[in-house]
């Protein structure tokens, strides 16, 4: 943990990295215990004989100190673990929060409000009165992050009470039946309830108190059944939708404990596929569970899959997991959700809603990244571990195996860009013919995968078939080269059998494959559409503003994270710029000597040879900014045209070279 002084008011501002925290209140609370159990069982064995007792004393002292200590602690987590909060500026990976909101009258506050949140939640939904309703969802909006508000409301209310009480509100608004009126006025009010509601119990389950602990077991166990029991033949009810259906619909916010999504998801997934195979597949919910957003909520996998874009490291071990499939035999989660399940039709009446799959997308980032969707890069998560890379690798053999996988649904496609921009090292490797060379010139921090060069080539021109893929390919592909170039050339490689000059001409012309093989799956589609693909104008540069950012400082990281030192910290003042004037040459243009106006690429992205001339001169541009030598800069043009053209035949092989995948 580190602090800052914030420049306004004189409040100290901590630096909280929330994982580590987590692990140190671990670590504290297990030790103390043990620290106090034992002491005071020595004290009093030996106080017998008249040893110790001081000695003894002092320890007890310790373990009450860090006993008393752990609220501020936990306090600390949570508040950290607020989504909204604005990162740590000292270092990547870190999050602000305020000190002056660290104090033991805070956590009283938030145990009184937890007192009369929990009397409000055990009401009935429909007793509620509009006032009382209003006056719960401020509660849960002001303390989910205020320890220990959460843990003492969920907790209290158990796994089954929190089920019934989301159901009960859901349906606040809906016809009452028999003539009954009903007081609920806005059901608009329902979203606001359903995200903080959503976010206290998503804290709550990142707390390690009995009750909590309990109410994890019992949500698992409570997934595959109706939340309530059914009522009497013949006219009874059914007890209403499944615990895993009205749980899911709490999980699209907040950030849930790992280890409770990775049980809950292996349970969830059992159930999905067992109702598969029944007489009537699916989950037979016809109600509306959620209120954000265009799904109506009954396609449990959806919420989850939120989830775990809000949790990296257990999408990492859901997706890995394997189940049995009909056949009897092991299939992973990412091959059952991207290639097998047949996902329902979830839209609200009148709107077309694509939320199941489009989910799946974020939290495959999140799990092929080790970060959340639209976050940048980190140094430590940039090191890919051998699960994260081996299933990227699936990705891209599954793409490249049946590219309609992905284009029947193409909205998947920036998702997997973005995916990719993180393992440019791995996709310039495989389309690069010197292996020996390459592998020491597009090196890695972490794991790697050996990816064949013909997946590679199928898998990126069906992503750039989308034009937002092939936008996120685009920009991240010149930003690595740039960042690359520029690192080579401030720190290069002793062992490297190449010059830089020659270096700079390798990643000019691998630059030039990569942007042919794109370029081919953009105009490709074009072609097919029988329509000119659309120019980019300066509402494409107003969109591409709002996520460019991420991808190229995502970019710079992983070009040079091989150049660090410990702590992330870059060896030789390697941060350089390059890949960032090479991002706003791209949106803005690049200067054009002796010119007023700027040189614009990617103006018109409608002809092949517009495309090569604009992936020829931003590839200039990126020696200009690593090298600032004219003579590099002409030489990787001409490898760049090369390298863009050899890709033509480079297509055309793969499209008649059988896939050398076997499984998974």
């Amino acid at each position: 943990m580190d602090k800052a002084d914030s420049s306004s008011g004189g409040s100290v501002f901590s630096g909280i990295d929330p994982d580590a925290l987590k692990g140190t209140i671990d670590s504290v609370r297990r030790d103390q215990e043990k620290l106090q159990d034992r002491a005071s069982y020595y004290k009093t064995e030996l106080a017998y004989y008249g040893v110790g007792a001081e000695e003894f004393q002092d320890i007890l002292h310790v373990a009450s100190w860090a006993r008393d200590e752990l609220p501020m602690l936990k306090r600390r987590y949570h508040l950290s673990m607020n989504l909204d909060n604005s990162p740590f500026s000292a270092f990547k990976g870190m999050v602000q929060i305020n000190e002056a909101n660290v104090t033991r009258a805070a956590n009283a506050a938030a145990a009184k409000d937890a007192k009369r949140a929990t009397k409000l939640a055990k009401k009935d939904p429909e007793d509620l009165t509009p006032e009382e309703l209003d006056e719960l969802n401020t509660l849960f909006a002001l303390n989910h992050d205020q320890y220990p508000f959460a843990e003492k409301v969920v907790g209290a209310l158990g796994a089954e009470k929190t089920l019934r009480l989301w159901y009960g509100m859901s349906n606040l608004g809906s016809a009452p039946g028999y003539g009954r009126p009903s007081d609920f006025k806005s059901s608009d009010a329902l979203v606001e309830v359903q995200k903080n509601l959503s976010l206290t119990v998503a804290a709550a389950t990142n707390s390690d108190a009995p009750a909590m602990v309990r109410w994890k077991k019992d949500m698992v166990a409570l997934g595959d059944n109706p939340i309530a029991e059914p009522g009497p033949p013949p006219y009874g009810s059914s007890g209403g939708p499944k615990g895993f259906l009205v749980m899911s619909n709490l999980m699209r916010f907040g950030d849930y404990d790992d280890k409770f999504l990775e049980n809950y998801g292996t349970a969830l997934v059992k159930e999905d596929k067992r109702l598969a195979d029944g007489p009537c597949p699916g989950w037979g919910a016809t109600g509306r569970l959620n209120h954000v957003g265009n799904d109506k909520g009954n396609d449990p996998l959806t919420g989850y899959m939120k989830a775990l874009s809000n949790s990296p490291a257990a999408a990492t071990v859901f997706f890995t997991a394997k189940q049995k499939n009909d056949a009897g035999k092991p299939e992973s989660n990412f091959k059952y959700l991207f290639e097998t399940r047949e996902w329902p039709n979830d839209s609200k009446p009148g709107e077309e809603s694509v939320t199941g799959r489009n989910s799946l997308g974020h939290a495959l980032e999140a799990a092929m990244t080790g970060h959340r969707p639209g976050e940048e890069a980190t140094t430590e998560n940039a090191k890919h571990s051998k699960p994260q890379a081996a299933l990227f690798s699936s990705l891209v053999r599954s793409v490249s195996e049946d590219q309609d996988r992905l284009r029947n649904h193409e909205y998947l496609s920036d998702s997997f860009a973005n995916i990719s921009a993180e393992y440019m090292p791995e996709l310039y490797l495989s389309l690069d013919p010197d292996e020996e060379n390459g592998a020491k010139l597009f090196r890695t921090p972490g794991a790697t995968t050996s990816i064949n060069k013909y997946d590679t080539m199928r898998f990126m021109h069906t992503v750039s078939r989308n034009k937002e893929g092939y936008d996120r390919l685009n920009i991240s592909q010149h930003a690595y080269a740039a960042a690359l170039m520029e690192a080579w050339v401030r720190r290069p490689n002793p062992e490297y059998d190449l010059s830089v000059d020659e270096v700079i001409q390798k990643i000019a012309y691998d630059t030039g494959i990569a942007q042919g093989v794109i370029a081919g799956g953009l105009l490709f589609q074009a072609d097919e559409n029988g329509a000119e693909a659309a120019a980019q104008d300066d509402a494409w540069k107003a969109h591409a503003s709002t996520w460019g950012g991420s991808l190229v400082g995502s970019a710079t990281t992983l070009a040079t994270a091989s150049f660090t030192g410990p702590g992330g910290v870059v060896a030789g003042g390697l941060a350089g710029t390059a890949a960032a004037e090479i991002f706003a040459g791209i949106l803005d243009g690049f200067d054009d000597d002796g010119e007023d106006r700027k040189k614009q690429v990617y103006e018109n992205v409608k002809r092949a040879d517009q495309i090569e001339e604009s992936a020829i001169r931003t590839t200039q541009e990126s020696v200009k900014a690593a090298t600032g030598d004219e003579g590099d800069e002409s030489r990787a043009g001409e490898q760049a045209s090369k390298g863009f053209n050899d890709a033509d035949a480079l297509i055309a092989k793969s499209k008649t070279t059988d896939n050398p995948s076997n499984g998974e």
